[in-house]
């Protein structure tokens, strides 16, 4: 055998004498507690000598151990009184069935089997007023159950929100709830939430940082950021309890380390992650769980930074290579994955935004889908998988797992179909449309009542995905309050006021509101400006670029527009587009931009030729003949309406 097989044969071992330590604490042996925590420190004694001793040596001495176990004390052999003949035979026997070591090897992650799933029943959450951000249980029952997330209730799942950071900088003990206060990733000082929940009992937080620091990003720029990353939001399925630093061992600090597949970008153009920045998955980086070595919090300590070039952190210190020299949230968080019997091995890491968390605070995300990511698993997994090998010829296996290739498959077909700016490997009603799929309502209530918070792949209760031209379904309902694309923007720019009539609107016109802010967004230029004048010098003003006749259409004038309010400027946009929608549904943003560019339209399949040559229309509008046929299908003219509905749907602008 290799030292990889026989340092997993110490680990089995290691893990052998869990059952009976339990036991002997249950029954109040103090003796054999001692005896088995003996020779589990032995063992840790051996796996960190494990790649500077000889094999002959480590097979002897994995013997010696397994003897002390089963307490044959007579099969227990001196190294140092070994005889040469006995080191040559138990040399033979060793090489007869081993290898050199390759890196490959000794790093492939264990198979893994199906994972854990089991009913979790939550406290409803108390309703939100709209002021602090109180997390709790069901939220997090919620969010695992809305991207399609197993729960293990067996054991603490240790979690990161990125954008956010807990309220109680100390870090936590497990209790139902806790605030926490949105705080923008700077790379500079730890803004993020590292949680550990026990399904059922609770959830603790611990303040620190799930991106790398900005200094070692700006030192990498010029190698293409090798060596530095920032890890991609899903579920990591296996971090396991070791050192930091492999090469440091026992000299180093006791961790969490990946030994699972992750998804990861690097920069290599400026010191920010963003959506042009290239994506990789696997089993890569070595991204672990660790101490940032640091405790400042908001710049105001003089130790403010953390280290890390892409590993999560969690704030506090330690003294490497001592043991119980944790300090500060640290300690609380390395506690259950100390190093000795009893404590827990490995756990799940799952990485969220802020942003989705607030959401699912504020609104139960109320009349939003289920989403697919890095992660996810079941039925919808497998539809995917499926429309990915028949629409890109991705040659997936059908296995329900959205691992790494259905990531780098589906970011793929994201490039190619949506745009670069789209690619963030994550299905929602956008991607879905594209791929023929429809993803299910989520239910908030079903999810934390011990459901799967969604009806399920059959299509009872989805809100099928038509975010793009030719997608046709019924506009989905949706509460004041929920989040809108450019969400964000117009509620720092008008308040939430503007951001809730667009959603009445919306319900009265019989369209998705994320449509009708998609529109605006394009004919403004994403400013959402009431006075916003024509880029191209006519005389069009406002949230739609009414023409003037347009504006006396309505009982108005284009001085008058330009002077109101853009939450007042939105009685005549909801005017202009009922007028010329005729009662028409309005199924897709083709449909809605439509009423602006060319109500004829309306209803009109996306085939529909709107311009073609020669005409003076066509000329005009030239620049929307994407494939250069000499006509402009409706489909082309609101494609660009359509791409920035895909900006305006992204994690930074939907609010």
């Amino acid at each position: 055998m290799t030292s990889t097989e026989i340092e997993r044969e110490l680990r089995t071992m290691q893990n052998s004498l869990e059952a009976p330590f339990l036991k002997a604490r249950a029954a109040g042996d103090q003796d054999e507690m001692d005896r088995l925590q003996g020779i589990a420190d032995e063992i840790d004694l051996l796996l960190d000598q494990v790649v500077l001793i000889g094999l002959a040596e480590l097979a002897l001495r994995v013997a010696q151990i397994r003897a002390r176990i089963e307490k044959k004390a007579a099969e227990i052999q001196d190294f140092n009184t070994i005889t040469l003949a006995e080191v040559k035979e138990k040399l033979k026997e060793i090489l007869d069935f081993s290898s050199e070591d390759e890196i490959a090897a000794a790093e492939a992650a264990p198979a893994s089997g199906p994972a854990r799933d089991v009913p979790v029943i939550a406290e409803p959450p108390v309703a939100d007023a709209g002021g602090a951000l109180i997390l709790t249980e069901a939220h997090l029952v919620a969010l695992w159950r809305r991207s399609l997330f197993p729960i293990d209730d067996s054991r603490i799942v240790v979690f990161g929100l990125r954008g956010c950071r807990p309220v109680d900088f100390g870090g936590t003990d497990f209790v139902a709830g806790h605030e926490i206060a949105m705080t923008p990733v700077d790379y500079l000082n730890m803004n993020c939430t590292i949680g550990q929940w026990r399904p059922g009992h609770g959830i603790a937080l611990f303040p620190g940082s799930t991106v790398p620091f900005g200094t070692v990003i700006q030192q990498l720029i010029p190698a293409g950021g090798q060596g530095v990353n920032r890890m991609g939001r899903g579920r990591m399925k296996r971090y396991r309890a070791g050192w930091h630093k492999r090469r440091e061992r026992e000299a180093g600090h006791w961790a969490l380390i990946q030994e699972c597949a992750i998804t990861i970008q690097r920069t290599g153009n400026d010191p920010l992650y963003d959506d042009d920045d290239p994506w990789e998955a696997g089993r890569i980086a070595g991204d672990n769980i660790h101490c940032a070595f640091h405790m400042g919090v908001d710049g105001k300590v003089a130790d403010a930074p953390f280290s890390s070039a892409g590993c999560q952190t969690i704030a506090g210190t330690v003294r490497k290579g001592q043991r119980s020299t944790e300090a500060g949230p640290w300690k609380r968080f390395i506690t259950p994955f100390a190093r000795q019997l009893g404590s827990q091995k490995e756990c799940e890491y799952i990485l969220l935004d802020a942003e989705e968390v607030r959401m699912m605070i504020r609104t139960h995300c109320s009349g939003n889908t289920v989403i697919l990511r890095f992660g996810s698993e079941g039925p919808l997994v497998r539809q995917l998988q499926v429309a990915l090998n028949a629409k890109a010829g991705a040659a997936l296996a059908i296995d329900g797992d959205f691992g790494p290739s259905t990531f780098r498959a589906l970011v793929d077909f994201q490039d190619a179909n949506v745009g670069i700016h789209a690619d963030d490997g994550i299905v929602g009603p956008m991607t879905a449309s594209l791929l023929g799929i429809d993803l299910p309502a989520f239910d908030f209530n079903g999810a934390i009542g011990g459901g799967a918070g969604h009806a399920g792949p059959t299509g009872l209760g989805t809100v099928p995905a038509s975010s793009v031209p030719g997608a046709t379904a019924v506009a989905p309902m949706m509460s004041p309050g929920a989040p809108l694309a450019f969400g964000k923007l117009t509620r720092a720019k008008h308040g939430q006021v503007f951001n809730d009539k667009v959603i009445q609107i919306a319900a009265r016109l019989g369209c998705d509101p994320n449509h009708l802010m998609a529109v605006m967004a394009f004919e403004t230029g994403q400013t959402f400006a009431p006075d916003q004048k024509n880029h191209a010098g006519s005389s069009a003003i406002g949230l739609i670029q009414f023409m003037p006749n347009t504006a006396a259409g309505l009982g108005t004038s284009s001085k008058k527009l330009a002077g109101m309010s853009a939450i007042e400027q939105l009685d005549f946009v909801e005017k202009h587009v009922a007028m010329h929608s005729r009662g028409k549904p309005l199924a897709s943003v083709s449909d809605v931009y439509m009423t602006v560019l060319l109500p004829a339209a309306v209803g009109m399949p996306e085939s529909h030729i709107l311009f073609q040559k020669p005409s003076k229309a066509y000329e005009q509008n030239r620049g929307l003949d994407r494939d250069g046929s000499g006509t402009i299908t409706k489909a082309e003219a609101a494609a660009r309406v359509a791409d920035k509905l895909v900006v305006g749907m992204r994690q930074h602008n939907l609010g």
